[in-house]
C-alpha cells in the first residue's frame, strides 16, 4: 500500500514548512510556545515523521503568514535536480573518455 507520508510530495511539503518557518524568522520552539505544544511536535512534523491534520496545518498557516499555494508547490522540479543531472552527464562523458583511450 503506498504510504503518502514517505512520498515525493510530502517532503516537498515539510521542505516548503521548514522554509515558511525560516521566512518567519521563527525557531521550531516559538512556533511550538504559540501552539502550545513541546518543540518536538514542530521537530517531527518538518522531519516528515507526523502527519498534520488540516486543523493543525490551519494553526500552523496563520503563524507564517505565507499562501496556501506556497506549501503545495508539488509540480516543480525537485530542488537541485538539475544540477544533478548535469553532474551524472558530465560524470558520465569522463568515463566515456577514459574508456576510448583504451
Amino acid at each position: 500500500m503506498f504510504k503518502s507520508l514517505h512520498s515525493r510530495e510530502a517532503k516537498i511539503f515539510c521542505k516548503n514548512l521548514i522554509a515558511a518557518r525560516k521566512n518567519a524568522d521563527l525557531t521550531q520552539l516559538e512556533v511550538a510556545k504559540r501552539l502550545g505544544e513541546p518543540q518536538s511536535y514542530i521537530s517531527k512534523i518538518e522531519s516528515g515523521e507526523r502527519r498534520l491534520d488540516v486543523i493543525e496545518f490551519w494553526r500552523i498557516y496563520k503563524i507564517f503568514g505565507k499562501s496556501f499555494e506556497f506549501y503545495f508547490q508539488f509540480d516543480e522540479k525537485p530542488e537541485g535536480s538539475e544540477k544533478r543531472s548535469k553532474t551524472l552527464k558530465a560524470a558520465s562523458g569522463k568515463r566515456k573518455k577514459k574508456r576510448s583511450k583504451f
